[in-house]
């Protein structure tokens, strides 16, 4: 039986945040407390971008909220695979022919992306885009690119995704593999919800949340000084289950939270169910016991990325992986509805459906 003081607001598909009820409406706002300010907007290929803040003039804070978004627009058109004239278009357009000039902040998130590419010993390698590209089942690849690849097909795009082929030179990228593409998909998201939670706060908002299609960055406490109440959806609903079902709830303060599962992004092959996170070990998507992987960490960016990587690890690897890690924590899902949840946070983590159960 779900607790009523988690009552449910959709905001999105993979998590839902939860506004408790001692937050104050809008209507009852005495002159001088701080107006709930939103905004809901198309972004990153078709991502839903939702951003709310708490401010005391209406007009700061809808400018706070609209150049959040021109942030977020701008990394778009710099990091997009798709978007002609990006740097990240440009530099896979010059594969094996020359070296491309690129942003600093371009520069600096493929750095990040190889950062990550080393700590978790290639899990989670910005060089797959020619392997995603094959697939179609990237975020911002249409219904009619998706298919399933033949086997000469994956084995020929897992030959051209090796990261030593990827050289910097000062502002400057080259592939020199030409049949190697990067894709910043994995992680560009995150940092797009880090800095757009950078300018709510040069903008003087103190109290919200950047929602970029379930990668969350909540800011501060809420006005009244409660915490933000996150809920992880039911990764195994069906067509008997409702869209908004939520199964854990976790309070949350400056903390961004992100979940990766085999439910999201699909195309239905021949007899078989397939999803968007691929294994650089098999070129297909990953199949192991977790159906959802949930990272809460200080930074939207480095959530993105280690919830895509632990649950391409599997159980056992990413949940000890994270243990390792400093201001990291995950809860892990399996097919079977059994709940791990590492030690930093098994004590916050309220469990609100009772077919889910804690097992570690």
């Amino acid at each position: 039986m779900i607790n009523n003081k988690w009552k449910v607001l959709i905001l999105f598909i993979i998590l839902s945040l939860f506004m408790s009820a001692c937050t104050p409406k809008e209507k009852d706002l005495e002159e001088g407390e701080p107006e709930l300010i939103r905004e809901r907007q198309s972004v990153l290929g078709g991502t839903i971008g939702q951003i709310h803040g708490y401010s005391v003039s209406p007009d700061e804070g809808k400018n706070a909220i609209t150049k959040a978004y021109q942030r977020i627009n701008t990394i778009e058109n710099t990091m997009s695979v798709v978007i002609e004239g990006s740097d990240i278009y440009k530099v896979n357009a010059n594969a094996g022919k020359g070296a491309v000039g690129v942003t600093d902040e371009t520069l600096q998130v493929i750095k990040d992306g190889i950062y990550y590419y080393e700590l978790t010993d290639g899990v989670f390698n910005i060089g797959m885009g020619t392997l995603i590209d094959l697939w179609g089942i990237s975020i911002q690849s249409s219904e009619q690119s998706q298919r399933v690849p033949t086997p000469k097909e994956i084995e020929f795009a897992m030959q051209h995704m090796d990261l030593s082929n990827l050289e910097i030179n000062g502002n400057k990228v080259f592939l020199k593999d030409a049949n190697m593409s990067i894709d910043l998909g994995g992680i560009a998201k995150g940092y797009a919800v880090d800095e757009a939670a950078r300018v709510l706060k040069d903008h003087g908002i103190k109290s919200g949340f950047v929602n970029l299609g379930g990668d969350i960055y909540v800011l501060g406490p809420k006005p009244d000084g409660s915490h933000w109440k996150m809920g992880i959806e039911n990764p195994l609903k069906n067509s008997e289950t409702p869209s908004n079902h939520v199964i854990a709830g976790i309070s949350l303060i400056n903390k961004a939270i992100v979940t990766s599962g085999d439910y999201e992004r699909t195309l239905e092959g021949t007899d078989q169910h397939f999803h968007h996170i691929l294994d650089p070990e098999t070129g297909y998507p990953t199949k192991n016991e977790l159906t959802s992987t949930t990272i809460i960490a200080n930074t939207a960016i480095s959530a993105d990325v280690l919830s895509t990587a632990v649950f391409v690890m599997g159980l056992e690897k990413g949940f000890n992986f994270i243990e390792e890690l400093t201001d990291v924590e995950g809860i892990f899902i399996t097919k079977n509805k059994e709940v791990y949840i590492t030690s930093g946070i098994k004590d916050e983590v309220e469990i609100l459906d009772s077919s889910f159960k804690v097992v570690n």
